[in-house]
């Protein structure tokens, strides 16, 4: 049941990123493909954002929280690991751009939208991939375990109950 209400919350979060992605490369190119301001975005983010992160504290429960990101996103992909990080460093570059570009822009230009639009991007994106990554693990629960079944971070090398030799879980090894 949480799986889908996870995948409801997913899909919006997806639906959020394709929005948010239409009006940021929309306004690069200086126009607004929205006949009113997009500013809705701002508020979707809470909707899919909530969910999201009650779902990272429980995929990163029992790993440390240096760790957390890797944890909560350790049911996706690699590519849509390496395109969460890819974006998050997206957005201090599009916001660099945007503060030193920003003189005397009005709340809908096109200037103004591809500042926020970059920070939507991330949000929308982190919370679907997060969600997807709930969704995965509840499928089949890739945490770290040692030979007899214990729970171990990420960085183990052995286990801390048992003391066994921990092989790479995530990656397919024992």
């Amino acid at each position: 049941m949480k799986s889908k209400i996870a995948a409801v919350f997913m899909l919006l979060a997806g639906l959020g990123f394709l929005i948010s992605f239409v009006a940021h490369a929309s306004s690069i190119f200086g126009f607004s493909v929205f006949p009113k301001e997009p500013w809705f975005l701002h508020f979707g983010i809470f909707v899919v954002w909530i969910p999201a992160v009650l779902c990272a504290q429980s995929l990163a429960k029992v790993f440390p929280q240096k760790q957390m990101w890797k944890a909560a996103l350790r049911g996706c992909p690699k590519p849509m690991q390496y395109m969460a990080y890819a974006l998050f460093g997206y957005v201090f570059l599009n916001f660099a751009i945007f503060a030193i570009t920003n003189s005397n822009h009005t709340p809908t230009s096109a200037s103004t939208v591809r500042g926020f639009s970059g920070h939507w991007l991330i949000f929308y994106y982190a919370a679907f991939a997060i969600l997807y990554s709930y969704i995965q693990v509840q499928k089949q629960d890739p945490a770290r375990r040692c030979q007899n079944g214990h729970l171990v971070n990420l960085s183990a090398k052995y286990c801390p109950e048992c003391g066994t030799s921990v092989g790479d879980a995530l990656a397919g090894e024992s």
